[in-house]
């Protein structure tokens, strides 16, 4: 095994915990929820094919299912937002970048890095929460719940992207 591969799966593994033992259990005023595994599927280097993007989404959502006893939103909504994380980081980035090139704010510039983070995870939580209401008349609900996780997790982000070493 790699270094890498060694590497991603210890933060596969601590951020999988991470999730399920502490940020599945938080829910602020009811309405926001942080899904940090989020940071992991923002940060897989650009070479990263589809199809590995796509399972470790999966893996994400699937664990998190489990542990949290919800049936299946996690998974679907993961495995979303890691289908989609292709077509947004090509509309930020250029295609004479290196191989090696791991979205940051090093390489996108904060503006770039947060507009690419909210997207990503919007498309993460626009997917979760109709799913776990399974209704669309409350929307309201919907609207408070989508936009306060969508913030809580970006702080969530954004503090550990000061954290990363690949600043």
């Amino acid at each position: 095994m790699t270094s890498k591969t060694i590497t991603r799966t210890r933060n596969f593994v601590l951020l999988t915990l991470a999730q399920v033992i502490i940020f599945s259990q938080i829910h602020l005023f009811g309405y926001a929820t942080a899904c940090i595994f989020t940071i992991f599927l923002l940060k897989l280097p650009r070479h990263t094919t589809q199809n590995e993007t796509i399972i470790w989404g999966f893996l994400f959502g699937i664990i998190t299912d489990i542990f949290c006893n919800t049936p299946g939103i996690h998974s679907a909504a993961a495995t979303s937002m890691a289908f989609s994380r292709k077509y947004i980081l090509a509309a930020f980035t250029h295609k004479g970048l290196p191989d090696d090139f791991i979205p940051g704010v090093k390489s996108l510039k904060w503006g770039g890095y947060i507009v690419y983070a909210i997207i990503c995870i919007a498309i993460f939580y626009a997917v979760l929460f109709p799913l776990e209401l399974f209704a669309i008349r409350h929307f309201t609900t919907l609207l408070i719940s989508t936009s306060s996780s969508i913030a809580l997790t970006m702080l969530f982000v954004i503090v550990a992207e000061f954290f990363s070493p690949n600043k």
